[in-house]
Formats: structure tokens, C-alpha cells, sequence
């Protein structure tokens, strides 16, 4: 076989070609052997010419048609492709990324992997003006680390586009003394979002939210939230009413303690819970939850309120609690359509998370504890309610919304491809047990989207579509055994992937999804009354 042309040369014949990717190949595969996953080796334009060659052939071979969605990827796997190529064979791109990949392996680590809640993420079309209401109301503070490219470790700017940037994250934390958890309100104009924007769900919302303090009635979608807790709740009641911020204000009993809750909406709907065991008479009329708004769902269930009291202390010191603002978490709450669907899940891929299926009053809930990754001590309560009582106002159910999330991901995403702008609504979650590998082969298999990245300093991340489309980022580490390189995170591209990692891997970045396409289905929903009902 003959030595490969140089890079100048316009064209190879296509036994040339053969020659020109086994040489590629070796180099490559001398290089993935490092497992530098930031890595990323430049291609010359006849070795991407090559693999384009290649994949050329595996189109036309067989007659099985198309390769299925997402089957590209086999090009990742340099090493692969390299050993086939330097025997003079032809190989036939994978069925399935299952077959790429390998099958979900039942690795014994699952069964007692440690789930560590580190932040609460949340996309909003408004970052800005959701971290001040956070700040005002739950006592939060900016981020004073991890400022990516920006000067202010509180703010991430990327992506300028005609004097305006096209992505922000206004990053901060919540529950003090160092046993945090980081809070982020991120809006990518860069990544799809489908043809209901991001600032469509916003306004949405919270008009539902408006409706439901209008006439003190809790709706489904409040069911989102992030649940606080302070010992004496009087000065925060107080300090609202003064300031005419609107909220419910509701009374639950567990093992005999009385707990008094208040829910609050920020600008975009997003919905926080504050409760505490102390409420003084007289500041606010408070009624019990009611059967249709899930009593159980807004009591503390893991711990009492010695516990809670003693957590809240040792975040925040001081000689006592009286005339104090600031909150510390102990639960998140999220929405669903179906209670069985995220047990399966839990069961599925973490065997070791015992997750507890319950009713309360209207509603069918799944909770779980995850670990406080900041405190040894503490957990934090996971709990996904199902709960489809009637609120006039509302013109989408939440099981709507989750669909309407799920046919975006259908779209744009898949295992180890794509992305959208709702990703962007997740939990981050590490895992200490078992490698990221594991848990990606087993998503792969089942077809569960994903997309992971080497994030350098931050370490190894898995984004998922979680578990009835609210995300989760997964953080870890790879062993390599799913995929054999990873690209880094670039928030300008709307798959998250950086142009550069296609080119290493001789394929031309894919296309950003067409906005026409978009603005014409919006029309078209626009048509069938799923548009501003609120307008």
C-alpha cells in the first residue's frame, strides 16, 4: 500500500484514501491511548477527507437504509475504526448505539452508589431579576467562585452577538456557613427551545401563580419549588407583607408539630417554599394545606425541627434566630405526570436510591433522600408529585408541559447527542461509586438522552433529560470504556459541542436548527390556541 499523499493534494483515489486513514489512525490511536479527554488532535484535511470516505461507504453497504439517529457518533471511536482501516477493511456503521457502545452492563458499584446533591438549576428567561428575588427573599448570596470567562465569579457572559450576549447564568448560594448548595438561573438563546420559548413557560407560569394568590389557591405547577426552612419564620412574613409581596400562606401538621409555609413566585414563576415551626399570631392569615394541594408534600419528613433548628445554627451562628432572614434547604420538589415513570427510572439505573412511593390527599408521590454534597451530615428531600387537581386558569397541565419538553428533547437530543434549552432545568448530582461509563452505557441502551463532557478543572459531567424532563448533571469521572474522548462545554453551539471536536474527527460541525422552522410552528400553535391566553 502506498504511502499517503500530502495535504495539499486535492483528491485521492479512494485505495489511497484507505491508506491515508490507517496512517491517520495510528497516530490518533496513539493519542487516545493518553485518555487526555481536553485533548483535541487537528485532523489534516485528507485524513477528514478519509473518514468522510468511510462513513461514505458504510452508507452504501447493506441494505438496512439510514444509519438510526445518532449512529454518527461511531466516528468518536477513533481506535475502533483505526484497527479496521489498518487491515485494508471496510467497516458498516453500527445499528444501533447500543451495538456502538456496548450493552447496559450490571455494574456491581450501582448497588451502592451515594447520590450528592450540589445545586439547583433552574433556566429563566429573566437571570437577573430571579437572582435579586432569591437574594431578597431567601437570603441567597452571589457565587464567590467559578466565574468561567468572567470577571464576576457571580455572572457567566458568553456567546456577544451584536452588543448583546446571547447566554448568562446568574450564579449563587444558598443555606450558608459553607453547607451550600449552589442556586443558578441560566437562558440560552443559543440552544432550541422548540417552538414555546423559554420566556412563553415564564410568563405562563407566572400568571398561574398571580391567579393562585388572587384567590389563595395553591395550583399544580407550584409543585416546582425549592422548599427552605428557617426557625422562626415572623420576620420573613413580616417583611413581605410590608413590602406587598404576594404569597400562600398555609399550616401542616407531622408527628404532632405544626409547620407553617409560606409560597412565594418570582418574576418568572419560579416557586420557593419557606417553612418553619414558629409563625407569630397576627402577621399573616394562615389555612391549612387542603386535600387537593398534597398536605404531606410541604412538612419535613427526615428530620425534626431540633435537627432542622441545630442545621440552620451551624450554617449561620448567632446567639439565637429572632428578626432573621436567612434559609437553608431541605427539599426539592418537581412536578410530574407519572409517579410510576420515575420510580422505574430510580429502579432502573440506581438500584441502591430507595425511593418511596406514598399518597397524599389528591396526589401520588415518589421521594427520595440525596446527600447534602457539602454537609456529611444532612440530606436533601427529593420528592416528585403527580397531582392533576383541577385550577380553572389553567390552559396546560403539567403533564403538557412535560410532553412538550419531551418532544423538544425528541428533536434535538439523544444518547450522547444534542441538547436543548430545558436541559437547563436540572439537578446537579455526583456519583462516587461507579464511573460515568457505567451509567451511560445503560442510558444508551434504553435510548435515554444525554450529553456528556469533559469540563477540564470541574471534572467529568453527564447533562440528562433526568426523570419526566426535569435534568440532571451528573458529575464524575470517565474511564473511557463508553467512549474513548470527550469535548469540552461550549455555550455558544447549540448542541454544547465546540466546533473544534468535529474537526478532529473529520466531520463538518452539525447544522444549527433552523429558527424559520421554529417561528413556523409557533404560528401554527399560535392557530390552535396554545398561544398567550393570559394576553
Amino acid at each position: 500500500m502506498r504511502a499517503h499523499a500530502k495535504p495539499e493534494k486535492p483528491a485521492l483515489p479512494e485505495w489511497e484514501e484507505l491508506s491515508a486513514l490507517a496512517c491517520a489512525c495510528r497516530r490518533l490511536a496513539s493519542i487516545a491511548a493518553a485518555h487526555v479527554p481536553s485533548l483535541l488532535p487537528k485532523l489534516y484535511e485528507h485524513q477528514r477527507a478519509s473518514l468522510r470516505w468511510m462513513r461514505a461507504c458504510e452508507g452504501r453497504a447493506g441494505a438496512e437504509g439510514a444509519p438510526p439517529r445518532g449512529a454518527k457518533r461511531a466516528s468518536y471511536l477513533v481506535p475502533a475504526l483505526c484497527a479496521a482501516a489498518a487491515v485494508g477493511a471496510v467497516a458498516r456503521r453500527a445499528t444501533s448505539s447500543a451495538a456502538l457502545y456496548g450493552q447496559a452492563s450490571a455494574a456491581p458499584c450501582t448497588d451502592v452508589e451515594k447520590l450528592e446533591i450540589s445545586k439547583y438549576t433552574i433556566t429563566s428567561s429573566q437571570p437577573t431579576a430571579d437572582a435579586a428575588f432569591a437574594q431578597r427573599v431567601l437570603g441567597s448570596v452571589d457565587q464567590s467562585y467559578g466565574g468561567d470567562r468572567s470577571d464576576d465569579p457571580a455572572v457567566y457572559e458568553d456567546c456577544l452577538v451584536d452588543g448583546k450576549y446571547k447566554m448568562r447564568i446568574r450564579k449563587q448560594t444558598i443555606g450558608g456557613g459553607g453547607h451550600t448548595m449552589d442556586l443558578h438561573f441560566p437562558y440560552s438563546q443559543v440552544t432550541p427551545h422548540g417552538p414555546l420559548t423559554v420566556q412563553y413557560w415564564d410568563k405562563y407560569q407566572a400568571n398561574l401563580n398571580k391567579e393562585s394568590f388572587a384567590t389563595d389557591v395553591f395550583n399544580p405547577f407550584m409543585h416546582y419549588s425549592l422548599v427552605m426552612y428557617t426557625p422562626d419564620l415572623s420576620y420573613i412574613a413580616r417583611k413581605l407583607t410590608n413590602e406587598g409581596e404576594p404569597f400562600l400562606a398555609r399550616r401542616g401538621q407531622v408527628n404532632g408539630q405544626a409547620y407553617y409555609t409560606l409560597v412565594v413566585g418570582s418574576p418568572t414563576g419560579k416557586v420557593y417554599e419557606i417553612t418553619s415551626p414558629r409563625l407569630d399570631e397576627g402577621i399573616v392569615d394562615v389555612k391549612d394545606w387542603s386535600a387537593a394541594e398534597c398536605p404531606a408534600c410541604h412538612v419535613p419528613r427526615t428530620y425534626n425541627k431540633e435537627q432542622l433548628d441545630a442545621w440552620w445554627y451551624d450554617n449561620f451562628g448567632g446567639d439565637n434566630f429572632v428578626e432573621r432572614e436567612e434559609t437553608t434547604p431541605i427539599r426539592v420538589s418537581i412536578a410530574v405526570s407519572s409517579v410510576d415513570k420515575v420510580q422505574r427510572y430510580w429502579a432502573t439505573h440506581f438500584p441502591a436510591l430507595d425511593v418511596q412511593v406514598w399518597e397524599s390527599g389528591t396526589a401520588k408521590v415518589a421521594s427520595a433522600n440525596f446527600h447534602l454534597a457539602s454537609h456529611d451530615k444532612m440530606s436533601i428531600e427529593l420528592e416528585w408529585v403527580e397531582n392533576n387537581h383541577d385550577f380553572g386558569p389553567m390552559k396546560h397541565t403539567v403533564s403538557d408541559f412535560v410532553a412538550y419538553q419531551e418532544s423538544v428533547k425528541e428533536e434535538y437530543a439523544g444518547p450522547n447527542i444534542g441538547w436543548t434549552a430545558w436541559y437547563d432545568r436540572h439537578l446537579g448530582v455526583a456519583i462516587t461509586a461507579c464511573p460515568l461509563d457505567e451509567y451511560m452505557k445503560a442510558w444508551d441502551a434504553a435510548g435515554v438522552a444525554f450529553h456528556a463532557h469533559a469540563t477540564g478543572t470541574l471534572g467529568d459531567h453527564a447533562w440528562t433529560e433526568g426523570v419526566e424532563s426535569f435534568g440532571i448533571e451528573f458529575q464524575g469521572w470517565f474511564d473511557y470504556s463508553y467512549q474513548s474522548n470527550y469535548a469540552g462545554f461550549d455555550f455558544c453551539t447549540w448542541n454544547t459541542d465546540p466546533h473544534e471536536f468535529y474537526y478532529t474527527i473529520g466531520e463538518d460541525p452539525p447544522a444549527k436548527p433552523d429558527p424559520s422552522a421554529e417561528a413556523e410552528a409557533s404560528a401554527d400553535l399560535k392557530g390552535q390556541g396554545w398561544w398567550c391566553f393570559w394576553c
